[in-house]
């Protein structure tokens, strides 16, 4: 009895100690209601209680796997610990004591709860072994998303879309193709508007292949012995995400891309359980190879993140290494047979290669508009390509749209005659400026790596309408009023009341690290393997991304539901099916 409540005053110590430092950590103490401060320090004396009773677990770990868990810990804390912090000028008035309490009292927090979702994790037991489980279980996985993203189809009818999206609606329509935007989603486009020619006929498909896919997803995790409970939680929470309910009915190509990124995941959680053995299966090879084309022909960087992971699960399971071989030599031999002789029978005018320059072009502009380091031959070169005051006056920290986009933006002083001139120079820049171009980088890509929305940036979310005022005369039309407007409320509370939680990508990068490593202490380095395709893809849109737009990391929100069900999964013992 002692014991216990000494473990419980040491707790709530600790939580009166943390919490108010955590709390300062991302707001003035002051302006926090004392119901939101009691709250949080209740919640945090309960993860404190709780890491005492889970000490034990730890310790039961052999050295190796103590050390490894210790070490991810510390190391993925301070991550997290950098992506949350903001700008916090409220904390600049308070001395560097004052300050030191807050960061390090926050990082301790951090680090606590995480190892408390790790052990909290790790000690739950899925008995169950591996089943059959029937086809059916598809549909009723997939139900609940398509009963809920029709009635979004029906209040916000036909769909939602952008200037992206009328732009690729045109070449459907025309048949002058350009691969600015990918070429197959307008043929996805042109193909089912000969059915119906309205952008409701593209929404309709959309939710019926995601809500699919996703059950498919599910049915694949009940094989592997997660309880159908569980699976029927998470596919109603899928279908009640905000996020992909407005996605479904959007014309965008990142929301198939994303779609196909997460039925990759799921095959390689196949082969993953199964030791590369399920690829083996004729059915199973096929569905591998259709799931890769629709990631390298959905979105540009995609064949390079697929025929990287093909690489490495080559390398990783050289058993089958024929079917391996084989997929990147057919993956390379398609990308390449529709970007040349298909491409070039078409006339598809290809895409614009200055999109590729986000980052030094933020870079590039951050120097310029805050007075950097400059020589006279780089200030001129950059004047042909854009008026110094220009620069100075169109850079946005996190948009390079109004810089790129400009009439007076001079491309050919770049391409195609002078990209090594243009490399040169931007490289001397960035030596000149370390700081300034470091400062440019992470503003631009805050959006990959910052869990937080910095107070000077934005986040674009979503829309509800077609693009107004569009050639088409396509326009929204109201079927039911009260739904239209229910649906739009429920969007509305997302983007402004729990925006910070769920509409930035990089807290579902986080979260799938850290249920991958769950998954990872539970049974062996492969789970790795498992959101390697999401984080390649989350890499190359780090390297050029040209906007804040939560669709480019679409698919992270996704994986992040096949991370956390992962992390339930025990598959080194087991003798999984194929």
């Amino acid at each position: 009895m002692t014991t216990s409540l000494n473990r419980y005053a040491i707790s709530v110590a600790a939580a009166l100690l943390s919490g108010i430092a955590v709390i300062f950590f991302f707001a003035p103490i002051l302006d926090v209601s004392l119901f939101v401060i009691l709250l949080v320090i209740a919640l945090l004396a309960f993860c404190y209680y709780r890491l005492f009773f889970m000490a034990s677990s730890l310790a039961s770990f052999n050295k190796r796997k103590k050390h490894i868990t210790i070490g991810f810990t510390l190391v993925f804390s301070f991550l997290a610990f950098l992506s949350l912090k903001g700008e916090q000028f409220y904390l600049s008035d308070n001395s560097w004591l004052t300050r030191a309490y807050v960061y390090i009292g926050t990082y301790a927090t951090i680090c606590s709860l995480v190892l408390w979702i790790i052990l909290s994790l790790v000690n739950i037991k899925m008995n169950e072994v591996p089943r059959s489980v029937s086809k059916w279980n598809i549909l009723k996985y997939a139900l609940p998303s398509l009963v809920v993203w029709t009635f979004y189809l029906l209040a916000i009818f036909p769909g939602g879309m952008t200037a992206d999206s009328i732009y690729q609606w045109e070449q459907a329509h025309t048949g002058k193709f350009n691969d600015w935007h990918p070429l197959m989603y307008t043929f996805f486009i042109m193909i089912l508007t000969k059915i119906w020619d309205s952008p409701a006929v593209i929404g309709l498909s959309q939710i019926i292949i995601i809500s699919l896919i996703f059950g498919y997803c599910m049915r694949q995790f009940e094989k592997a012995g997660v309880k159908p409970f569980l699976l029927w939680i998470i596919s109603i929470i899928f279908a009640l995400s905000p996020i992909n309910g407005i996605y479904s009915i959007t014309i965008w190509k990142d929301v198939l891309y994303s779609t196909f990124i997460l039925l990759f995941t799921t095959l390689v959680f196949n082969l993953v359980i199964t030791n590369g053995k399920w690829i083996k299966r004729n059915t199973h090879f096929f569905l591998f190879i259709m799931t890769a084309l629709g990631v390298i022909f959905f979105r540009h960087n995609g064949f390079a993140v697929c025929l990287v992971m093909l690489v490495i699960l080559l390398i990783c399971f050289r058993e089958t290494w024929k079917q391996w071989v084989f997929s990147i030599f057919f993956i390379v031999a398609a990308h390449y047979i529709v970007t040349g002789p298909v491409f070039t029978y078409l006339k598809v005018v290809p895409a614009d290669p200055n999109e590729a320059l986000s980052i030094p072009t933020q870079q590039l502009a951050r120097v310029v508009a805050y007075n950097g380091n400059l020589t006279d031959e780089q200030a001129d070169y950059l004047n042909q390509i854009l008026p110094l005051e220009l620069w100075k006056k169109n850079y946005n920290p996190y948009l390079t749209d109004p810089i790129k986009f400009a009439k007076q933006y001079n491309r050919s002083a770049i391409f195609p005659d002078h990209f090594s001139d243009y490399l040169r120079i931007w490289w001397d820049i960035c030596m000149q400026n370390p700081k300034l171009v470091i400062q440019a980088a992470l503003k631009q890509t805050s959006l990959v790596w910052q869990m937080n929305q910095p107070n000077d940036g934005y986040t674009s979310t979503f829309v509800t309408n077609v693009f107004y005022g569009n050639k088409f005369g396509l326009k929204n039309e109201i079927i039911f009023s009260p739904l239209t407007l229910a649906v739009k409320k429920y969007l509305s509370i997302s983007d402004t009341t729990f925006k910070p939680l769920i509409w930035r990508p990089a807290i579902y990068t986080f979260f799938i690290l850290l249920f991958t490593f769950v998954a990872f202490l539970r049974n062996n380095w492969k789970a790795w393997l498992v959101p390697l395709i999401v984080l390649l893809n989350t890499g190359t849109v780090l390297a050029a991304l040209p906007a804040q737009d939560f669709r480019y990391l679409y698919s992270n929100s996704l994986v992040f539901f096949i991370a956390f069900l992962f992390a339930f999964v025990s598959y080194k013992k087991k003798e999984m099916r194929t």
